[in-house]
């Protein structure tokens, strides 16, 4: 079909790589590089400038990766629409979605609608607060839940939660029977850092700045699954709200410190959407679900935020 081609050519465009590309259809490279010169013949013009680092889209590539887009979340809908006739919600669901919450909350939440709709499929990334809006601005994504700091206008929020970023320790951490801490405080011991959530580690930079005090940084990494086993053997004091942590909250191996005088000590967790996209049976029927277990999830963080 016509969205076959228009798929190898978003994906190509996407990755800027037909290797990529072929990766992530599982298909043959020497396919996905047939139908783009096909799409190129039969346009008759070049979509991509080649380049030994990969492939950037010309001028009419883009014109042509804006139908593409178009019109493969046009055939979704088609495909939701045929799939609500029988009764049942099927297609492919795009989520971006901020680390922690593929930690715990997103697989469980899998499982849950999953249970409800098996014709339904996902594909979902992992992004830092900015990069999962720019996920979303380039179209690949049909539902996002990141920081609620500042939407952008072409986005809409449809529900949310709030929580606080906190001092994480083990419970054997000399700060563990801390009703509260200062940032101060805490940079008297090792920080195990988030290296790309830009908005948690300028704010910490800039306090301990204004402070003049300076923490000594044992790790700093872009992946909570590093961090996590450092902060339970009390190797350091972390800063994450407390969703990706949860599990371990619980059971008192990780203990969740408010932090007194700390601008992001409550901040909103939101999902969020394309405000002009037409969004299919099977995203709506995310979204309502999403917004569901994240209220729930916010019942339980309410529990420590009085810690």
């Amino acid at each position: 079909m016509h969205a076959s081609i228009l798929k190898y050519f978003a994906e190509v465009a996407r990755s800027g790589s037909i290797r990529k590309a072929s990766d992530e259809l599982h298909v043959a490279t020497s396919a996905v590089s047939r139908q783009i010169k096909k799409l190129e013949d039969e346009l008759g013009t070049p979509l991509f400038e080649r380049f030994s680092d990969g492939l950037r889209l010309t001028s009419a590539g883009e014109i042509v990766l804006r139908h593409a887009r178009e019109t493969l979340q046009d055939f979704e809908v088609m495909k939701s629409n045929l799939g609500d006739l029988q009764g049942k919600n099927t297609g492919r669901v795009h989520i971006a979605a901020l680390d922690s919450l593929l930690i715990t909350f997103l697989p469980d939440f899998i499982k849950k609608f999953h249970r409800l709709h098996p014709a339904v499929d996902f594909r979902v990334r992992a992004g830092a607060y900015n990069n999962i809006f720019h996920f979303m601005a380039a179209g690949d994504i049909d539902i996002g839940i990141s920081f609620d700091l500042a939407t952008p206008h072409d986005l809409k929020l449809v529900g949310s939660i709030r929580t606080a970023f906190m001092a994480m320790v083990a419970s054997s951490h000399p700060l563990a029977r801390a009703k509260s801490v200062t940032l101060p405080e805490c940079a008297q011991y090792k920080l195990l850092l988030a290296l790309d959530s830009e908005v948690v580690s300028s704010a910490i930079a800039i306090e301990l700045a204004a402070l003049n005090r300076v923490g000594r940084t044992l790790v700093a990494s872009n992946n909570p699954i590093l961090l996590k086993p450092l902060i339970m053997s009390g190797d350091g004091v972390g800063f994450f709200t407390p969703v990706g942590l949860w599990p371990e909250i619980q059971t008192g191996e990780i203990v969740a410190i408010p932090i007194r005088d700390f601008k992001l000590s409550a901040v909103d967790i939101g999902i969020f959407v394309p405000r002009d996209r037409h969004l299919t049976h099977a995203s709506q029927a995310v979204i309502t679900l999403l917004d569901t277990e994240l209220r729930k999830l916010g019942e339980n963080l309410r529990t420590i935020a009085g810690r």
